[in-house]
């Protein structure tokens, strides 16, 4: 069965009410996991929203739920020093009986670097730092002192406290794209997530650049999973779905020149999963057949917990025989 999970822009009005309510929701739901985006600041430039910290807010997470699993999808190590962020996230893994999933990338937002006075390398830098961070991250969550000496971090007999439930370390998810970053994640990642609402095509063609990474590196892409990240709006009928759409437009300030009738079709050709239950369940089957094993459903009206209702009540039930194609994406 194809896992469904969703996924929460933290820094788009996030609030510790909503927080709890949605985590109650999903888990009751009966979603697999529960995950946060990792930024400072409205990426729509809404600066009167309010947002939660990430690992803060996954340390509730850990506390007041009880099956789903869950984690940041993704932290950006730019924001974090590996050690310091290794730790975090053991404790948050300890917190949660074993469940936390650690997702990291190399950045990508250099506005909100530059807002926060955080430096922003070029794209080069910032991929190898993250390759570095994850020998560091995973050497501390290994038994005894950790040794490693790299061009930007280094390590001298650190030893890391707590370690992890999981052994011999959380799920690693890296994500994004690119030649380089795939390498990364090609060498390192348990997963790798294919986000931002991509059509299978495009996810087809990130698969075969994922697999040629994984040549490279001597690595049997087979061995990687393969995750969807991207926006969802589900409706029984075109009305239901042109008022969910007039909500979206106050979150998706970007959209909000599209007239609400004209949205969802706009949104489905943006790659978005547009439709009632059975047209959702058969978009992620779609998915599915390019050997997508996770989908982690974009929310962004999150007060809108009747939609998750839906996907947990009509969605997820209709998957349960759906399984991933895990055949080359060349072939």
């Amino acid at each position: 069965m194809i896992r469904v999970g969703v996924m929460i822009e933290g820094q788009e009005g996030l609030t510790w009410d909503r927080w709890r309510r949605i985590a109650e929701t999903a888990e009751a739901a009966g979603f697999e996991s529960v995950w946060r985006s990792d930024h400072l600041f409205s990426l729509f430039g809404v600066e009167t929203r309010p947002g939660l910290e990430t690992w803060t807010s996954l340390a509730v997470l850990a506390a007041t739920t009880r099956r789903v699993r869950f984690g940041p999808l993704v932290s950006p190590i730019t924001f974090y020093h590996p050690a310091v962020l290794a730790r975090q996230a053991a404790a948050v893994d300890v917190l949660s009986g074993g469940r936390l999933e650690f997702g990291i990338g190399a950045g990508w937002h250099d506005g909100e670097h530059r807002a926060f006075g955080i430096p922003y390398p070029r794209v080069g830098e910032r991929i190898r730092r993250l390759d570095e961070a994850v020998r560091v991250i995973r050497g501390l969550w290994g038994d005894g002192p950790a040794h490693f000496s790299g061009r930007y971090y280094s390590l001298d007999g650190g030893i890391g406290w707590p370690k992890p439930v999981q052994r011999p370390a959380p799920p690693l998810i890296i994500g994004g794209k690119g030649p380089r970053l795939l390498e990364v994640a090609a060498r390192h990642a348990d997963e790798w997530n294919c986000g931002g609402s991509q059509p299978p095509a495009a996810v087809r063609e990130r698969r075969t650049e994922l697999e040629t990474a994984c040549r490279r590196v001597g690595r049997d892409a087979a061995a990687i999973r393969y995750s969807w990240m991207g926006a969802f709006m589900i409706g029984k009928s075109r009305a239901e779905l042109e008022r969910r759409a007039r909500k979206i437009q106050e979150y998706v300030v970007t959209r909000a020149a599209t007239p609400a009738p004209e949205l969802p079709d706009a949104l489905r050709a943006a790659g978005w999963l547009v439709g009632g239950p059975a047209e959702i369940a058969e978009q992620i089957a779609t998915l599915a057949a390019e050997g997508i094993e996770r989908v982690m459903l974009q929310f962004f009206d999150q007060t809108d917990l009747d939609a998750l209702h839906m996907v947990g009540e009509e969605v997820i039930p209709r998957l349960r025989d759906i399984t991933a194609v895990r055949g080359p994406a060349t072939a």
